[in-house]
Parts: structure tokens; C-alpha cells; sequence
């Protein structure tokens, strides 16, 4: 009857092991489940060989594995209860390597005191008449067994019970596995009592029961539902959500953070706590969200959708953290308006530039009049094509402007005489004579008369003069 139980348990935890990797082999949830449940196994495995039999080294040997088994797997059921409950902590990697060394120490030291014989916690006595073998306590056997105690009972229990306390959402499952806990010790320590020792490595089917039940009914080892709680522990917005009565019962990680929340409160509580104070503009309440500033500078900007059901309803609140995104705004509008200051300093740089040019192009150019209908233009320095069709255009535009009839152009000034002067001194003349007015080179030197003629110019029909003074003179008479 006895090993009929174990092969039932063996059945079982193998099922468990199938059941679970085909919902989801890659999620760690899974996986620790698989190892925890398959050291329950090669416990049972172990127990049920030891008991059949009757080999003594086979004994002492199987009794040694299954002490140490015993103390892994309960490291595993520890960082299985993280993993479920607390995943945030799970990913602390010293956190979790701290909760499991225990264990891990333990179960070495077992295994070390066992096989090497030392005796420290308790070895095996086979009495020479009967041949009976008769497990002899060491010296550290009370201290061993006190902290089995602890970290196997103690430990994963009130670890169940605080969940369960703290955390309503998964109250229900808590409680499912600290009953299924606590029969499992309970199951072990009457199977020892009455002298039932293979159903004590039977003992944790309730426990692997209990992870049975809770998996059918919560789902908590699919992997919608392990991927879904991961993703939105993890997101680096908050995400609440709120009874009927306001009342925070899920905050993820980020949510916690921002608003600091050490229990279970009011939304609106909890905000004030956290020192945010409304600031909500029309824009924001366009857009459908509330805006919350702290004295520290931080920006909240909360979105809250409702789902109605048939137990009155829920809220789904998302908290953006926005002062990184204000801060951003604000320096890039402090940049714009910088460039736009600079923009506006450039163009007035530009039309002083521009108004300078203007009066350095007058200078460089000036017409001076010396009656109502005669006009003196000095030609001062060398003249490219941008000199050339300001003097033309300029010259013009004082003739009809003015009414002159008569226009000198000192040449005096000239340091070079080139094929572009030329043309243009001839496309003013033509177009003055258009306009009824009449062109007269003064100033010509030699040196500027031997270059004019060698620019294949005609200038026939333009009166010259070899100073401006003559040209003056001949006009007064």
C-alpha cells in the first residue's frame, strides 16, 4: 500500500513536470517549478528504493541523498514563492542568491557529513548481534535540525502568510499553498511518528497538489499570464489599478516608485502623500489626462480608463513620469528663443551691414550736382562688373529723378581702365541720350587716353575735356 502511494506521487509530480513546460518551457516560473518538482521526485524516487531494500550499502547511500535533497528542494520552493509573488525581488541577483545560500550550505554539509563518516550531525550504527542499523545524533544534531525547522517550515510559511496579508490579489493562491504547506509538514511528521517512513518521502504531494489546483484555477504558470504580470512589472510607466472605491489593489513596480507606496491606500491618498499637487491645464484635460507637479519639480501626468464588469468595475490608471520629457520642453524652448534672439540680432547686424554697404557704394560713387540740370559723377579707383552696373543704373536714375540735361564724368580719379568701364561709359551715354540728357568725359590724362584707345572703343560723339575745371568752364559758356 505504501508503494502504491509513492508511484502515485511519482505520477503525479511527473505529470506536473510535463504540464508545466508545455505551457510555457521558457518562462523561469516554469523552470524553477521543473527543478523544485522534479527534486520531489527523486526524493520519492529515493525513498521508495530505500525502503525496498535491503542492501545496507544501498541504504546508507539513498539516506544521504535524501537528506540533502530535502534541503534543495526547499531552496527551490523559496525561490519559487519570490518568483510567483515577489518577481521584483527575484531580479535582484545578490538578493536572490542570498535567500538560497542557506540551503545550499546546508545541503552540502549534510552530504559532506554523511558520506565522510564524520558524525557531526549523525551517522549510522549497524549493532554486531542484530545487524539492526540504528541512526546515532551528533553533537550539531539539535542546531541542524533547529534550522531545517526554520528555513524549511518557518521560512516558506510565513513567507505565504505575509503575501497573503499584504497582497489581496493573490490572497487566494497564498492561501492555497500554505495549506498545501502545511499539510505536507504535517503529513511527513505523522508518517515518522507511526512509523510510516517511505510515506514520509511521499509527503509533499499535498504541497504539489496544492501548486496543481492554484495552476488550473489562477492560471499562474501560463504564459499569457507570467508574460503579462513581467511586462507590466516592468514597464517604466506606472500601472494601477483601482476598486470601485478608489482603492489601490495592484501597483506595479515604476508605480510604487513614484508614488512611494509602502501599503495599501486611496488613490487620491496616496498622491497626496507622495507631495503631488494638481496643476492640470485645458490642453491636459483635451487630451484626457491630469497633471500633478511635486515641489521637487517632478511632473505626473495620469491617464485612468474604466472597465465595468459584473462585481461593479475597476480602473486601469497609468502614471508618466514627465519631468524628464518638461525639463527637455522647457530647455528646447529656452534654445528657440535664444535662436530666435540671435536670428533677430543677425538681421539687424545684416541691415546695418546692408545700410553700410549702401553708403559705402554712395561714397564710392558720389553724384554731385552742380546746378538744376547738371550733374558731376567722379570715377574713383578701379571699377569691376558690380561697380559697373551700379555707376549705370545709379546715373540713370539721377536723370530722371533730377531732370538733368548734362552729366560730367570725372575721369580723373581712374587707377585702371579696362573693357568693362568702357562698355558701360557707352551704355551710359546711350541711355542718357535716350533720356535727353547729354554725357561729357572729363579729366582724361594721357596715360588713360593711350588706355582708352586701346579698348577698341569708338568714342566718337562723346565731348571730352582734359580737366574737370575745362569741362566746367565750357559748360558756363
Amino acid at each position: 500500500m505504501e508503494l502504491l502511494f509513492i508511484l502515485f506521487t511519482i505520477v503525479v509530480l511527473v505529470a506536473s513536470v510535463v504540464y508545466v513546460l508545455l505551457q510555457d518551457h521558457r518562462a523561469i516560473p516554469n523552470r524553477v517549478f521543473a527543478v523544485f518538482t522534479t527534486g520531489s521526485l527523486l526524493l520519492s524516487c529515493a525513498g521508495a528504493v530505500r525502503f525496498a531494500s535491503r542492501n545496507m550499502v544501498e541504504v546508507w547511500l539513498l539516506s544521504g541523498l535524501l537528506t540533502s535533497l530535502q534541503a534543495a528542494i526547499f531552496g527551490f520552493l523559496i525561490w519559487l514563492i519570490m518568483l510567483l509573488f515577489m518577481p521584483h525581488r527575484y531580479q535582484q541577483p545578490l538578493l536572490r542568491w542570498v535567500v538560497i545560500a542557506p540551503y545550499v550550505v546546508m545541503a552540502i554539509g549534510l552530504a559532506v557529513d554523511w558520506y565522510g563518516r564524520l558524525g557531526i550531525v549523525g551517522i549510522d550504527v549497524v549493532r554486531g548481534e542484530s545487524g539492526i542499523t540504528n541512526f546515532v545524533r551528533g553533537p550539531a544534531f539539535w542546531p541542524v535540525f533547529a534550522l531545517y525547522i526554520t528555513g524549511c517550515i518557518l521560512v516558506p510559511l510565513t513567507m505565504l502568510v505575509t503575501i497573503a496579508v499584504q497582497h489581496p490579489k493573490v490572497r487566494v493562491p497564498a492561501i492555497w499553498l500554505t495549506a498545501g504547506t502545511i499539510l505536507t509538514f504535517l503529513t511527513g511528521y505523522i508518517s515518522r511518528e507511526v512509523g510510516l517512513i517511505p510515506l514520509a518521502y511521499a509527503s509533499l504531494l499535498p504541497l504539489h497538489l496544492s501548486f496543481g489546483w492554484v495552476t488550473l484555477r489562477y492560471g499562474i504558470f501560463r504564459p499569457s499570464q507570467v508574460a503579462l504580470q513581467t511586462a507590466v512589472e516592468h514597464l517604466p510607466d506606472g500601472i494601477l489599478v483601482l476598486d470601485t472605491d478608489r482603492q489601490i489593489r495592484f501597483a506595479n513596480r515604476a508605480a510604487r516608485q513614484i508614488l512611494e507606496l509602502d501599503r495599501e491606500q486611496r488613490f487620491d491618498h496616496a498622491l497626496a502623500d507622495a507631495g503631488f499637487a494638481e496643476q492640470t491645464t485645458d490642453v491636459d484635460r483635451e487630451l484626457g489626462s491630469r497633471r500633478f507637479e511635486r515641489s521637487n519639480g517632478q511632473v505626473l501626468l495620469i491617464s485612468e480608463v474604466a472597465i465595468r464588469d459584473e462585481r461593479g468595475g475597476t480602473s486601469v490608471v497609468l502614471l508618466r513620469d514627465m519631468t524628464l520629457i518638461e525639463r527637455q520642453r522647457a530647455e528646447l524652448v529656452a534654445s528657440q528663443k535664444a535662436l530666435a534672439e540671435r536670428s533677430a540680432a543677425l538681421e539687424h547686424s545684416l541691415t546695418e551691414l546692408q545700410q553700410r554697404d549702401e553708403l559705402l557704394r554712395r561714397l564710392t560713387l558720389p553724384l554731385i550736382p552742380l546746378s538744376q540740370t547738371t550733374l558731376v559723377a567722379p570715377l574713383i579707383g578701379a571699377f569691376d562688373a558690380e561697380r559697373c552696373q551700379l555707376l549705370f543704373s545709379s546715373i540713370l536714375a539721377e536723370i530722371a529723378a533730377r531732370q538733368v540735361r548734362t552729366v560730367l564724368l570725372d575721369l580723373t580719379g581712374l587707377t585702371v581702365f579696362e573693357q568693362t568701364l568702357a562698355h558701360t561709359l557707352h551704355q551710359i551715354s546711350n541711355g542718357a541720350r535716350l533720356m535727353g540728357a547729354e554725357v561729357v568725359l572729363c579729366g582724361i590724362r594721357p596715360d588713360l587716353a593711350e588706355l582708352m584707345v586701346h579698348t577698341s572703343s569708338t568714342w566718337d560723339g562723346l565731348r571730352s575735356f582734359a580737366t574737370l575745371q575745362d569741362g566746367v568752364a565750357a559748360l558756363l559758356r
